[in-house]
Formats: structure tokens, sequence, C-alpha cells
């Protein structure tokens, strides 16, 4: 081997291979202290790529299990309010059937009636009240709020202050259609409600929403404040863009009506002989014209069975994956949709119809119990699956991203040995040459 001055060969060959063992044990040290093999894409790229993959999927099937916990909650609470909806029932069905026996008094039977009207609100307080993350669970997102105590019927007895011509205080109900835009209002299509005016009046009042782009109102039969009334609201008037144009526009036809239903000026817009009507925003308020209960029988109802939403789906993410879903029914759950309606124990006839009626409420409760049983075993069952994949998919990227600590301190110890022999062998090769040099030149 030639000497030469100028360049030190064995000592820049150490120095090359001391700089790789350098970056290797640099490298080494830096898996060792993160606890991961991959800590950037160079060093291992296909590697990384996949193991980002299954990252997504962990994550996503971790927050899945998460919504399908979500999911179960929501259900147990519907189970829990339907479990008091059943104790109501069965005491409705142990008061029918003490109505139907004839050694009852009619006081006796009008008292049963009266724990029977109470069990009825009950059930619809539990359907509009029972709630999960702020959204009703035994109710169906409705589109027009009614109050439904009564077969959807509302019954007149809220009080109302300050509307024009009428008492300064009095009772009534609201049909809010707040909620009804220009993108939905055809929704109401098809749709009807009916009021009523007394037993004493026969007089009909139904208001139905049609395909149409114009309103319109009739009166049949007696044209002497007996007639019956129908106005048709058609729903494709573009001059309809809101609820409170919806209920401006009933109140106008039913006002430009009221000399054939034997109203006249000054006088409140009425439909029939007591019931009052009123706009206040998107609300159309029917009320008593005297000055509170007790009404005429059967004044001042609104049969708006057909403006309810009976149930909806919605939608839990079940999955990692884009719309992998299980869809819940949420059905309304309430005196008017379970059948009960004005139920009837003043004979032994009626209170015989009214333990049919409960019964088969008993039976719609039960079925909806029983899906929301079987709906939340197949939660359970996907939650315990989505934790099977996700703890596997764990494993396997844990074998691609995560450092062999054994392993990687032998690389590491080695690199070490390599590392200190490196500077030795430099140390060595400057000397070497240098002293070769000096011997030649001494």
């Amino acid at each position: 081997m030639s000497m030469v001055v100028t360049h030190n060969l064995p000592a820049a060959n150490t120095t090359r291979q001391l700089d790789s063992t350098a970056n290797s044990k640099r490298k080494s040290s830096e898996k060792l202290s993160s606890g991961y093999r991959i800590n950037r894409s160079a060093d291992d790229a296909a590697g990384l790529s996949i193991s980002e993959k299954m990252r997504w999927q962990i994550r996503g099937l971790d927050r899945a299990i998460a919504n399908v916990q979500d999911g179960v909650s929501l259900i147990q609470t519907a189970d829990g309010a339907l479990n008091e909806v059943h104790d109501a029932l069965q005491r409705m069905n142990e008061l029918a059937t003490q109505a139907a026996n004839d050694t009852n008094t009619e006081e006796d039977r009008n008292a049963i009636h009266q724990e029977l009207s109470a069990l009825k609100a009950l059930i619809s307080r539990i359907s509009d009240y029972t709630t999960f993350n702020d959204r009703t669970v035994l109710k169906a997102t409705q589109l027009i709020d009614i109050d439904c105590d009564d077969f959807a019927t509302v019954i007149m007895e809220d009080k109302f202050t300050g509307i024009p011509n009428a008492n300064a205080t009095v009772y009534g109900k609201a049909i809010d259609f707040g909620r009804v835009n220009s993108s939905n209002k055809e929704q109401l299509i098809n749709k009807k409600f009916t009021v009523t005016c007394s037993q004493n009046c026969s007089q009909k009042f139904r208001f139905e929403f049609t395909d149409a782009t114009s309103t319109n109102a009739v009166v049949t039969g007696d044209q002497n404040g007996r007639g019956n009334l129908t106005v048709t609201i058609g729903m494709k008037d573009a001059s309809l863009n809101s609820g409170a144009d919806v209920v401006k526009r009933i109140y106008d036809v039913v006002n430009s009506m009221q000399g054939q239903m034997g109203g006249g000026t000054g006088q409140p817009v009425h439909i029939g002989h007591a019931n009052g009507l009123h706009v206040d925003g998107s609300s159309l308020i029917m009320y008593s014209l005297h000055d509170g209960p007790p009404y005429a029988p059967g004044m001042g109802q609104i049969y708006a069975d057909d403006l309810l939403v009976k149930s909806e789906q919605i939608r839990l993410q079940v999955s990692a994956n884009p719309w992998q879903e299980v869809e819940v029914e949420i059905r309304t759950i309430n005196s008017s949709t379970l059948g009960l309606g004005n139920l009837d124990v003043s004979s032994y006839t009626a209170a015989g119809e009214s333990i049919k009626r409960i019964q088969h409420a008993v039976d719609l409760v039960s079925d909806y119990r029983s899906y929301l049983g079987a709906l939340q075993n197949r939660l359970e069952s996907t939650m315990r699956n989505n934790g099977n994949i996700s703890e596997n998919t764990q494993s396997a990227e844990s074998r691609l991203r995560d450092t062999n600590i054994p392993e990687e301190f032998l690389n590491n110890t080695k690199l070490w040995i390599l590392q200190n022999a490196g500077h030795s062998m430099l140390a060595q090769a400057n000397q070497q040459s240098t002293d070769g040099i000096m011997r030649l030149l001494t």
C-alpha cells in the first residue's frame, strides 16, 4: 500500500463507516425511545401506508362502538318509559273492568272516568317528555305541534290572554305550524284536521291541505249559522313560505266566510257558535267565546290525528365504513296512537268497548317493547363484533408499527460496539499514517 500525505484513505474509510454506524444508532435510539419501528415514511414506506389504513379502521370502529352504546342507552331509556306506560294501561284496564259492573252508580262511573282521563294524560306526558340527549324517544319529530292527550283531540283547557274581541283571559288550544317552511310545506298535502262545534251543534269544520295552488272555502248545508265549513289550503301556493303564512291564510278565509256562518262585523272570528279563532305568529288558536269550563258537551275539540307523525327512523353509524348503519324506529306512543281516544265507561256496553281498546293498546306497547328488546340485542352483538375486529386489527397494526424492544436492544448494543470500535480504528488510522510519514522524513 502506497503512503500519501494529502489523502488519509484508511481514515476516510473508517470515517464513512463510523458515520453510517452513528446514523443507524440514532435511528435505533429513536425507535427505542418512541416505541415505534416506523417514525417517518422513510423507515418503511409501504408499512406506513398499511399501518395508517389500519389506524383509520381501528379509530373508526372504536367510535362506532361508542355510537352503538349511545343507541343502547336510547333504547333503554325508551323501554323504561314504556314500562311506566304498561303500568298505566294495566291500571286503566282494571278501572274499565270495574266500570263494566252494573253495581256502579253514575257517580262511581264518573269517578272512574276521571282517573282514566288522568292516566291518558300521563301516557301522553311520558311521550312528550321522555328524552335522550334532548330528543324525544317516544315521539317522532312532528311537523305540527298539537296536543294529543285525547285521540289527537285538542280540548279547550289552556288559558290565553289578549285575544281581540274576546274576554281578557280565555280558554283554548293552539296548533303550531312553526316548523313549516318552503322546503317541507308539501309534507302537509293530503293531511287534515277537524274542529267540532258541540253536541248541540251539528256543524263540522274541516281544514284540508291539498296539492293545489290556491285556498278555497265552501259552506254546505244550513246557510244561517249552521252550515258545515270546508277549507282547502293549496300547499303549492308560492306565497305560502312559512307556518305563519299558512295560519294567516286559514284565518283570512274563515273570516271571509263569517256572513255565511252566522257571524258578522265586530264579532270575534269564529267557527261555530262557541269556538273563536285567533292567530299568534305561526300558532292557530282555537278558543272558547265563553269564560271557560264547563263547555257545551263536545265543544272546542280539534281532531288532528291526521297531522301526527306516527314514526320516524333514526340511524346509528355502527362501522368504520361509510353508510353502514342500523335504523331505530321511533314510534309516537300516546293516547292517540294507542287508540284510546275518548274512553267511555258510562254503561256496561261502553265499558266493555273500552276494555277492548285498552287491551289493544297493551298489545301495541308490548309489540314495540319486543322490537326494542330485539334491536338492543342486535346492537350489543354488533358492539361485541366491532370490539373483536378492532382488537385484532390493532394487533396487526402493532406488528407493523411498534418496535420489537428485545430485538432493537440487541441491534442498539451491536451498533454501540461498532461505534466505539470505529472511533478506535479512526484514531489508529490517523496515528499510523502520521508515524509512517515521520519515519520517512527522519
